[in-house]
């Protein structure tokens, strides 16, 4: 178990994982930062788990040590750009992600630009620790001899090498990740082939395999079921991206953003651009903040349709919980690469009360580079454009372009030439379904508690707490053997049954 923490909900998951593996023999190893972190040591060692092994003492030679602050400073003599740092690969591992994720957050501006001196004096102060974390990783490969491993960061600078080392060695590793729902979790099985793929997505062969079903009335009132919960804040971890909003049917909407009524509405649903997602998919622009821009100079030469450009949500608690209080990336880029917006371009700022699902019945066309809207607009009949490749691209409900060209083109040509078929709506359907439902692991044993507005002061203000109070209990309920058996098998992704 890679287990870089000390909060407690998150120990606590771990526990939660490692128990019913225990009951099947399996020997836990816990891989955590030094000797010093008791709450992992308390609450892990509650479980049984005896075995603890520590970053900090698996020491790099002074040769490997040598040859890192070799290869870093080759790596900073090259070319330093977004998309050239991010091809950096160390032995077995892809460092380049992992390193600008580190720094992204520190500038709230758009991702960061390794050319920018700031930056590049944060890489090069990280550089050499990612570097050692390889070998640190080999060592512990080969003390440990892991047939399975699960990791929860499994692309943070700390242990996104150590995942990459493992996976590369063929062990079996499992990443776990927090969806949308409070009480589930999410399982992928990282391979050579899976590892930058998004974990809330399913297999092109699990899709196909559930296409010739018909769509039936439970399968449409189990999808609008998913995005009446996902929107009216039936989940706390979803609700903190929809606060205070409620619904405005198309002609409420067209009065409220004062929009010309007889003319079709695009929504470009815009991502946190300092938070950009380095680690899954190819982008047609440099960044999202680039990829902003261009989007809205297109808008704003394409005067035949409604423009609504969406900044967001998360931008709210993510400032707050990293204490930023100055200007929106977004706004700074608008009025410092664009200028004032013309009267068919509206923005639509991220505290605003008009829900997503209300955006989603009244759009005609939506614009994102791999954002979630891009496989749910779909699901209601509308053109979805992409700027890059993601967990859903390619599988036929998406108009999907190859180069930034075709896409500003497809962009200008509006509302033109873009039109959805009943396969692909069907197509779009059947994916939601499975991502937003099937590949949820429901806790059924245990129940998170929720409490608190995320700041990280609070210690419990997430919490997991035991539900079943039997052994007969905890077999009925059936979570904890059905992640055990997903766990022992090699099916890439964990699909409810």
């Amino acid at each position: 178990m890679l287990s870089l923490t000390n909060n407690i909900y998150q120990l606590k998951i771990e526990a939660m994982l490692l128990a019913p593996l225990m009951d099947r023999g399996w020997e836990p190893v816990i891989l955590t930062t030094s000797p010093s972190n008791g709450i992992a040591h308390r609450i892990l060692r509650a479980v049984g788990v005896r075995n603890f092994c520590y970053l900090d003492e698996l020491r790099v030679s002074e040769s490997h040590r040598a040859e890192c602050e070799r290869e870093a400073r080759l790596y900073l003599s090259g070319p330093l750009t977004l998309q050239s740092v991010k091809a950096w690969t160390f032995r077995s591992a892809w460092i380049g992600p992992q390193i600008l994720s580190s720094v992204a957050r520190a500038h709230h501006l758009g991702s960061p630009d390794p050319a920018d001196p700031e930056v590049k004096k944060q890489i090069e102060q990280l550089l050499p620790d990612v570097l050692e974390r390889v070998f640190q990783a080999e060592m512990l490969l080969a003390r440990e001899r892991p047939t399975l491993a699960i990791a929860n960061e499994s692309n943070s600078a700390v242990f996104g090498p150590i995942a990459d080392v493992l996976i590369a060695a063929g062990v079996n590793v499992i990443g776990m990740f927090q969806p949308w729902r409070d009480d589930a979790l999410i399982f992928k099985r990282l391979t050579k082939e899976t590892r930058r793929i998004h974990p809330a997505s399913v297999t092109p062969r699990s899709l196909e395999k559930h296409l010739p079903l018909e769509w039936g009335e439970r399968e449409a009132s189990t999808l609008q079921r998913i995005f009446e919960e996902r929107y009216g804040g039936r989940w706390i971890l979803q609700a903190r991206n929809q606060p205070n909003t409620k619904a405005f049917d198309r002609q409420e909407l067209v009065e409220r953003m004062q929009l010309a009524p007889d003319k079709p509405i695009a929504v470009v649903f815009s991502h946190v651009l300092w938070d950009a997602n380095l680690f899954y998919g190819d982008d047609l622009f440099e960044d999202y903040g680039e990829w902003f821009v261009e989007t809205v100079r297109a808008a704003c030469a394409n005067p035949a349709l409604n423009w609504i450009v969406k900044l967001h949500p998360a931008n709210i608690w993510k400032r707050e919980r990293d204490s930023q209080t100055g200007e929106l990336a977004e706004l700074t880029l608008l009025r410092q690469r664009v200028g004032e917006l013309p009267g068919h371009v509206k923005l639509l700022l991220p505290e605003t009360d008009i829900s997503t699902l209300s955006l989603f019945s009244a759009a005609d066309f939506g614009i994102t580079v791999r954002g979630t809207a891009g496989m749910e607009l779909p699901c209601f009949g509308v053109p979805t454009f992409t700027a890059g490749t993601g967990r859903y691209s390619g599988l036929g409900f998406t108009f999907d372009s190859g180069t930034r060209t075709e896409y500003l083109d497809r962009l200008l040509r509006l509302p033109a030439a873009a039109e959805m078929t009943d396969e692909m709506v069907h197509r779009a359907r059947w994916h939601a379904l499975l991502v937003l439902e099937k590949r949820h692991w429901p806790m059924k044993t245990f129940q998170p508690i929720i409490t608190g507005s995320f700041t990280g002061r609070d210690p419990l203000e997430l919490n997991l707490e035991m539900r079943a109070r039997t052994r007969a209990e905890v077999e009925q309920n059936g979570d904890l053997s059905a992640f055990a058996d997903w766990a022992e098998s090699h099916h890439v992704d964990y699909l409810e049954a």
